[in-house]
């Protein structure tokens, strides 16, 4: 076990800690930063199936399924969100990582009858913020509308559809930010994946394994050797933690982070607003307590709460 100060809320091994704000009424956001990549066909599911860190024969279940895309290498290159419309699945995506994508699977598709294609000309994304997920749409409704519904979240939907038919869903709710979204995600302790931190990190050190984006059981698919082992193994030595700061502060995808003078995190993502600045960041656990900073001898990141339990880490070398 790992010790912590007591004023500091955090979460190890049985140490659990949620700290959620409550929306009080529903919220939604237009989210152009994400574009939407159709696979259709007979063998799309299969064809993902070896190509994703999650297993889509569970996508019925879970639409909104996380997953991960990873280089040979196990790292990840983008982080998705699944669902299926008949024999297409729908992959919602960041815009500016769409592109490698979708050119990506391509290379892949060999025999397969799959088409891949970027339908953010024609669909949309939006962002529903809820205390109760389903209770203002339900599958059933998206689908009358026109719409796809994925769950994202405890409190946090995503709905795919034409512009024209996100309005309902958009006229009946408040109006949130896009920030707010993100915002959102970081309290969730979902991570994402810009262009300039593609190929930064494995699954688990974004805890991507901790939001069930990772089977261990499915078959082969890009990365999985790197994945399994470091899994299996238990030497991972860094994992992504959140933290809070002053508002006005500003960090970018990737940039260092310091405990005293030595370099000790990356930023993942982050989040302004007028209550501080939140952010995710992949950290060396022997930091996990300590006080963060943008610059050798700072301190103004104060380590905070995850809705997961993150395990101690090995005592052994490891990545």
């Amino acid at each position: 076990m790992i010790p912590l100060p007591k004023a500091i809320c955090h979460v190890f091994s049985e140490m659990h800690c949620v700290t959620m704000s409550v929306m009080p009424k529903t919220r939604c956001t237009l989210l152009p930063a994400f574009s939407v990549v159709a696979v259709r066909g007979r063998d799309a599911r299969s064809f993902l199936q070896g190509q994703l860190t999650n297993d889509l024969l569970g996508l019925e279940r879970h639409p909104g399924l996380l997953a991960a895309a990873c280089n040979r290498e196990g790292r990840v290159l983008e982080i998705l969100r699944l669902a299926s419309r008949g024999d297409t699945v729908l992959i919602v995506v960041r815009h500016s990582l769409a592109a490698p994508l979708i050119a990506r699977l391509e290379k892949h598709v060999l025999r397969a009858e799959v088409s891949i294609e970027d339908s953010s000309l024609t669909l949309a994304v939006a962002g529903m913020l809820d205390p109760s997920p389903g209770g203002s749409w339900s599958p059933a409704e998206t689908t009358l509308a026109g719409l796809t519904m994925m769950v994202a979240g405890a409190r946090r939907l995503l709905l795919v559809g034409s512009p024209a038919a996100l309005q309902m869903p958009m006229g009946d709710a408040d109006r949130a930010s896009s920030g707010d979204w993100d915002r959102a995600c970081i309290e969730d302790g979902e991570p994402t994946v810009y262009p300039e931190t593609a190929g930064n990190w494995i699954p688990q050190m974004l805890n991507l394994d901790l939001l069930s984006a990772v089977s261990f059981t499915k078959g082969c698919y890009v990365g999985q050797e790197i994945v399994a082992r470091t899994q299996h193994l238990g030497r991972l030595k860094r994992r992504m933690l959140r933290y809070a700061g002053p508002a006005g502060a500003s960090f970018a995808p990737g940039q260092a982070l310091y405990s005293v003078e030595s370099p000790a995190a990356q930023v993942v993502a982050s989040c302004d607003g007028p209550r501080g600045v939140e952010l995710l960041a992949v950290t060396e656990l022997r930091f996990c307590s300590d006080l963060l900073g943008a610059r050798p001898g700072g301190s103004e990141l104060v380590p905070a709460g995850l809705p997961y339990t993150i395990p101690a880490p090995a005592s052994t070398p490891g990545p």
